[in-house]
């Protein structure tokens, strides 16, 4: 998953730079506009071959080192609006999950309410991330987890419920959505649903979530990171795409 930040930092530098470009003019030694010029366009190009509102084209850009008064400021006006659009968009993309994200939630949910409801959580995981609230972001992908496994266990149908009777012998059935994440984890392996490699990742984002409590913070010694809740996410979306992928191959 990007960091959005370190995307735009280049973009901002690359805004700055056209910002303060000065107007090529008669008698100039041009060589510093050029090399800023060069500057700009290396600055912008790894954006360049990315997904995105296309961002000017080089071209578009060198053309700045030979245009003077009206046409340079056209220019540069263009050159500028188009960078800005492309960070904006940038901006307006961290607030939400990722679309696979999205797509994998609505092809476990068993209802497209159920969806919306599990996308919404996914978006406010995303936003709390991006606006630096990592434990926010840790509990809401939590979250997301329990919903995404109790929604595949209900999606399992009378598979889960024996599932559910073998692995607790004796214990009186419940319904899908009333699963722990536990339970649901054990009756999505023992479906098949889930790698053992993957059961024991989604137990981990589990700990994750509950390693916000104050008194297992302080037992640890430790705060949350943003490295944990980017952990989280990633693992959040793994989980979803493998769960998604098994109960459609089925």
């Amino acid at each position: 998953m990007a960091d959005i930040q370190a995307e735009l930092a280049p973009l901002k530098r690359a805004l700055d730079l056209t910002l303060t470009l000065s107007p090529p003019h008669f008698g100039m030694d041009r060589r510093g506009t050029l090399a800023r010029v060069e500057e700009i366009n290396t600055l912008i190009d790894v954006r360049r071959r990315k997904r995105g509102l296309p961002l000017p084209a080089r071209n578009m850009v060198r053309q700045l080192a030979d245009l003077s008064g009206r046409e340079f400021m056209r220019q540069r006006e263009d050159v500028l609006s188009r960078i800005q659009k492309h960070c904006e968009a940038l901006e307006q993309a961290a607030r939400m999950a990722p679309p696979e994200l999205i797509e994998s939630l609505a092809a476990i949910a068993t209802s497209e309410a159920e969806a919306q409801a599990l996308a919404r959580d996914a978006h406010e995981a995303w936003r709390s991330f991006h606006g630096g609230a990592c434990k926010a972001a840790t509990v809401m992908a939590g979250a997301v987890l329990e919903g995404l496994v109790q929604q595949a266990c209900a999606r399992l149908g009378e598979r889960g419920q024996q599932a559910f009777a073998t692995l607790h012998k004796g214990r009186t059935l419940k319904g899908a959505l009333q699963f722990t994440v536990d339970e649901g984890l054990a009756v999505l392996r023992e479906c098949g649903a889930l790698s053992s490699a993957l059961t024991h990742t989604a137990k981990g984002l589990k700990e994750m979530r509950n390693f916000v409590h104050p008194d297992l913070a302080r037992k640890q010694r430790r705060a949350m990171q943003s490295t944990h809740a980017l952990l989280a996410l990633q693992a959040l979306c793994t989980l979803a795409d493998e769960i998604a992928w098994s109960l459609g191959a089925r």
